[in-house]
């Protein structure tokens, strides 16, 4: 049976290299799982991947998104054929492992690195692939490469992380003249990735970015149009903004990831409700103390990644690794109030519980738990040959 004809059907995918393995199950059988397990509610994840591209059919900008998230060729089939479907990846070993699997338009939406010159020559010449430069000096590696390829120039317009200021419109326009000038760069855009939304506290907050994002990024077109032609392709994108705005002036497309699962971050933020959420962690209990309040759960950093939220307010603000939710037959539903992972070690999640829920759980017993960020958690899913993951329908859940 083809990877890609059990798409639709529930999945047990393990990672063992190049490309997931796996065998059906047709229900989520809590007494299958041992270990740390990732729970993927395919339903949630299908309703939030059509949920994005209506949007952006309804903003008439295209939509690529950000594999980085779910990492996974059978995922990536739920949001169309990968003939078809434009992606955006964070490392070139991701872009090898998606263009295996069948993607032939990649976006790698990470500075250029000249120690990969080699590997990216040679899969550009198998798929359509966009590369991303965030200084002048990066261009003299891209005229080392002889297959034609895209070329992106980051721009930073307030995050702070990599990209021109989007202030230097000449040294911008100086550096496009000179990718026009290469030959086997076919077509040259601007990319931005508005990262500090994630700093956001609600919608009001998330439309503040976006809107001075959005501004800064077309005085910036305005500035260009006057130096350079063609017009240039204009790529944007981060969860929180993509998630809550209904328009994206000036960009052609939109570019954001972890809005197919969602997580903790995005709740806190203001991007998603906890019913957008459709992956959660399972760990079984390892260790009671009621009298302190705790359970011990094997999950540790290694698991979840060491991203976190605060939560309380003033004295009573804490640092939060994950949020215990309700356990259902087909999933989980609403948190579980007072019941919080407030520590990580290596192997080990320390869970902050109350009292009365504590003398209800026994050793084995599994707590269901949604991370602050579920990027980070598939990441971790995906590189241990030993981990494995559960898609399930989660219709009910």
């Amino acid at each position: 049976m083809d990877l890609f004809s059990v798409a639709v059907t529930s999945t047990f995918i393990r990672y063992l290299g190049p490309r997931p393995y796996w065998s059906a199950l047709m229900t989520l059988n809590w007494d299958t799982i041992t270990g740390p397990t990732v729970l993927i509610n395919r339903s949630r994840a299908q309703r939030n991947i059509a949920t994005m591209q209506a949007k952006a059919k309804s903003a008439q900008v295209a939509l690529r998104p950000h594999f980085k998230t779910h990492q996974s060729a059978l995922i990536g089939t739920w949001f169309g054929p990968p003939e078809s479907t434009p992606i955006a990846v964070s490392s070139l070993a991701m872009a090898e492992y998606f263009v295996a699997a069948g993607w032939r338009d990649v976006h790698i939406a990470i500075p250029l690195n000249p120690r990969e010159l080699p590997a990216i020559q040679a899969l550009a010449q198998q798929a359509k692939l966009t590369l991303t430069i965030e200084h002048e000096d990066a261009l003299a590696y891209v005229a080392q490469i002889t297959t034609p390829v895209q070329l992106m120039l980051e721009v930073d317009t307030g995050y702070g992380r990599t990209g021109f200021d989007w202030r230097q419109q000449h040294r911008i326009a100086a550096t496009i003249k000179t990718a026009h000038g290469m030959e086997h760069v076919k077509r040259i855009g601007l990319m931005v990735h508005s990262g500090h939304s994630y700093g956001a506290q609600g919608e009001t907050a998330i439309a503040a970015v976006h809107t001075e994002s959005t501004a800064r990024l077309n005085e910036l077109m305005a500035a260009l149009s006057k130096h350079v032609q063609p017009p240039l392709w204009v790529s944007v994108g981060d969860t929180p903004t993509c998630s809550r705005m209904d328009s994206f002036p000036g960009a052609n497309e939109i570019r954001p990831g972890n809005y197919v699962f969602y997580d903790m971050q995005q709740k806190m933020i203001g991007a998603c409700d906890w019913d957008d959420i459709a992956l959660a962690m399972a760990c079984p209990v390892i260790g009671r103390y009621p009298e302190r309040n705790e359970v011990v759960v094997h999950g540790g950093a290694v698991h979840f990644g060491k991203d976190w939220v605060s939560s309380g307010a003033g004295s009573h603000t804490r640092t939060v690794f994950g949020q215990v939710m309700q356990q259902t037959e087909s999933g989980w539903s609403q948190p579980v109030e007072g019941a919080e992972v407030i520590g990580l070690s290596q192997e080990h999640g320390k869970v902050r519980m109350p009292q009365s829920a504590i003398e209800k759980l026994r050793l084995g017993d599994l707590l269901v738990i949604v991370p602050p960020h579920s990027c980070l958690v598939m990441a971790a899913a995906m590189a241990f040959g030993d981990e494995h993951f559960i898609c399930f329908d989660g219709a009910k859940g």
